[in-house]
């Protein structure tokens, strides 16, 4: 690739690197010294009343708000930027305590679920003309955790009074106006997340890079070199570390294989596919594998508490699957079968035993007939699929009292198996004789409505 067109994708490359892997500047085989973190904590105050809050689809989608002062703020989803649907908030800040710009603050959003991934950027518009610079000022976004940590600076891309900034993950993004050597020592102050360190250090070769290019002032000849470099310690850093991490955590994957993903568009847009071939390999893989891992996790809790949001997190795998010509690891059936049942009936050879399970989430009771009497077996769980089981009845002078543990065994098939350990204990007048029984009873699909399933 020639030194001209390498330079023209660097320029796309700039404005969303930093967001891809998480935001920031640190410690890297360019840097000499590991730099002491020095994060800026900001304070700062939002409009609740001017808040707006939108269900966003995976077919993408914008939502605005106003605030109280005129700015206005929207943020573009683009299609398959979410894998299900969203309710997403956008709340305008008012004012942020401990900004390093003498500027002032132009505006900014708090967005809403905190710490959510996006598969495909989404774009932050800051229309206000506060966004136009004053002289000897430049207007600069940024970021931040949470409420206000750990303040760091992101790419933008100004027209006329909009500033663009593109979004990969939430918290609060905003911009301000700060002089030439306010900004550059920003740049100097080392956020305490490493991965927002990493960021900020690249954003800030590449912005004297493409203020090189602008002015025509030689550039780094070892660019392509510098941003493989780059490249390759952002995934030994933040990437290869968390991909096993997606093939054990359901709720934790999401967000490892999006960053993931943002890093490899990186990769292909700056033309280093075959460099990073096997890395490639290895997101590709992890992605395959996390999917139909989490797809089949989510398939067996429907099987268990039969609630049709289950059937909504699989639809969203599925076509986070079908994006990537994955769609062959997942069993659509299980999303048909989805929930599967209006509950469970008692199917069992022990005859004396009788009842129906809505829900192997909460407690519940079977009956169970002797000589004596009805008596209620009953169940506490610790998980659905798991818990203790207490059975008591008396007839005259005589007792039975039984406790125990069980296990729910079978889901995601068509017969549920409740397996008990108990130890029992009899007693009469002539003393008190105890035991250890294992034994289990069987579970059909019921027919009937008695559980009030849709």
């Amino acid at each position: 690739m020639n030194q001209r067109r390498f330079a023209f994708k660097l320029l796309l490359f700039v404005l969303i690197l930093s967001l891809t892997l998480g935001c920031g500047f640190a410690t890297s085989t360019f840097q000499a010294a590991t730099p002491t973190p020095s994060p800026v904590i900001v304070e700062v105050s939002v409009d609740e009343t001017n808040a707006s809050s939108a269900v966003i689809s995976p077919d993408g989608g914008t939502i605005t708000a106003q605030g109280a002062d005129g700015t206005k703020f929207t943020l573009t989803f683009p299609k398959d930027a979410l894998s299900n649907d969203e309710t997403i908030t956008l709340t305008p800040i008012t004012a942020i305590d401990g900004l390093p710009f003498s500027g002032g603050f132009v505006g900014g959003v708090q967005m809403a679920p905190e710490g959510l991934r996006l598969f495909q950027p989404a774009m932050l518009t800051i229309e206000s003309p506060k966004t136009v610079a004053a002289t000897g000022f430049e207007t600069v976004a940024f970021a931040y955790h949470q409420n206000g940590d750990g303040l760091y600076l992101n790419p933008s891309e100004a027209k006329g009074n909009q500033l663009m900034i593109e979004i990969w993950h939430f918290s609060g993004a905003g911009a301000a106006q700060g002089t030439p050597a306010e900004i550059q020592s920003q740049q100097g102050r080392v956020p305490s997340n490493a991965e927002d360190a990493f960021t900020q250090r690249m954003r800030d070769y590449l912005g004297r890079e493409r203020q090189a290019q602008l002015l025509g002032q030689p550039t780094d000849s070892d660019l392509q070199k510098t941003m493989g470099d780059f490249l390759r310690e952002g995934y030994d850093s933040f990437i290869a570390p968390q991909l096993p991490i997606a093939l054990q955590n359901c709720e934790a994957a999401p967000a490892i294989l999006s960053k993931a993903l943002g890093w490899l568009r990186q990769v292909q847009l700056l033309g280093y596919d075959e460099q990073f071939s096997a890395e490639n390999t290895k997101i590709m893989d992890t992605m395959s594998q996390a999917l139909a891992n989490c797809y089949n996790k989510e398939y067996d809790q429907c099987v268990i508490d039969k609630k049709i949001a289950h059937r909504t997190t699989m639809l969203g795998m599925y076509r986070q699957a079908s994006l990537l010509g994955m769609e062959d690891q997942l069993d659509y059936s299980k999303i048909e079968k989805c929930p599967p049942t209006k509950g469970w009936k008692v199917n069992s050879s022990l005859d004396k035993i009788s009842g129906i399970v809505c829900d192997f989430g909460n407690p519940f009771e079977l009956q169970l007939t002797s000589g004596w009497g009805s008596f209620p077996l009953s169940f506490t769980p610790s998980s659905p699929k798991a818990g203790t089981s207490n059975y008591t009845a008396s007839s005259g002078n005589t007792s039975e009292n039984d406790n125990g543990s069980y296990t729910v065994e079978g889901v995601g098939t068509q017969e549920i198996t409740i397996s008990i350990h108990d130890h029992g204990c009899i007693t009469s007048t002539g003393g008190t004789a105890c035991g250890d029984t294992d034994w289990s009873i069987t579970l059909a699909p019921l027919d009937t409505n008695e559980c009030s399933q849709p």
